[in-house]
């Protein structure tokens, strides 16, 4: 018997038969040529395929790719831009901090700055792809540093806001509005000829004359200490005013406040008068600062329409 196998067609109606014989290596060679042609074809077609994923996976990354180098590159003109602007940010706080009599940030301090993230990656070929030459990795602590000098600033802001509040209110309670705003000062402070006593004494306040009856009004904020008769003083007023500062209205005619009322910058508080040891009508007016007697003169507005305006507001 032949080393052969047949092959054998058998129709549906079952008249035809067809027999084919093959021998037993030829059927194997024929398999095996089969089976290799099948998996060379796979092959090749897993090969398209994985090379069409990866083209398409390549073209994505390359798309990406062009829009991180323009990001980048507009991150860097945008750093650019915020390093000037904190430049003109550092300089006008110099210039509040001068104003308001702050010692300015040490050029070291506003180097080092306060907190932010910590960038410490090494990328020099991570970017290397990209046709601008951009150090990725000195862009990111750029922008570390960037961090800090804002939230310096900002730092800086707060202490500059606080202190302008704590200003401003040490302000309000600054004796600086004249009394009597169209009076003129007929003596000033220090020592002087006393026109009753004729002696050489020292001259505690200024004497502001004008007309009996004209408005006498507050020089900052402040208390009623005293409201009342004082001797050779007359009709006076004391205030009291935050931060040790004091007061005092003498010689006037009429009062018109009362002992403990709180009182605002621009108040009218009395008028002029000629009672106690007083010459002639005027306002004998002192500034005392912890008990001691200072010149009023040096903490007048210089300008005589703020003068009017505070009192105007303040009616």
């Amino acid at each position: 018997m032949k080393d052969e196998s047949r092959i054998i067609f058998i129709s549906r109606d079952q008249r035809k038969i067809k027999e084919i014989k093959i021998s037993r290596w030829k059927l194997i060679t024929f398999i095996s040529v089969f089976l290799i042609s099948f998996l060379i074809i796979g092959k090749i077609g897993l090969d398209l395929l994985v090379d069409f994923s990866l083209n398409s996976e390549m073209k994505r990354l390359s798309r990406t790719n062009l829009v991180l180098q323009d990001r980048l590159v507009e991150m860097s003109q945008k750093y650019k831009q915020l390093t000037e602007q904190i430049k003109k940010i550092a300089e006008t706080d110099d210039q509040l901090r001068m104003v308001l009599g702050l010692p300015k940030l040490n050029e070291d301090v506003r180097k080092v700055g306060i907190g932010g993230s910590d960038y410490n990656y090494e990328l020099l070929d991570q970017v290397s792809g990209f046709e601008a030459r951009i150090d990725l990795s000195s862009t990111l602590k750029k922008i570390n540093e960037l961090e800090r000098e804002v939230k310096l600033e900002m730092e800086s802001y707060q202490s500059l806001l606080s202190t302008f509040h704590k200003k401003q209110d040490s302000v309000r309670y600054l004796p600086a509005l004249r009394p009597v705003i169209h009076g003129v000062i007929s003596s000033g402070f220090g020592r002087r000829y006393h026109p009753v006593f004729k002696v050489i004494r020292f001259h505690e306040g200024v004497d502001i004359s004008a007309p009996t009856h004209t408005p006498v009004f507050a020089s900052a904020d402040g208390v009623v200490k005293f409201s009342g008769y004082n001797g050779g003083y007359g009709k006076m007023v004391v205030l009291d005013h935050k931060y040790g500062f004091q007061t005092r209205y003498a010689h006037l005619s009429k009062i018109l406040v009362r002992r403990g009322q709180r009182i605002k910058r621009g108040e009218k508080i009395g008028e002029v008068g000629n009672t106690g040891i007083s010459t002639a009508p005027h306002l004998h007016y002192e500034v005392l600062l912890h008990g001691k007697n200072l010149n009023p003169e040096h903490f007048f507005f210089d300008d005589p329409g703020l003068n009017q305006t505070i009192v105007a507001n303040a009616q």
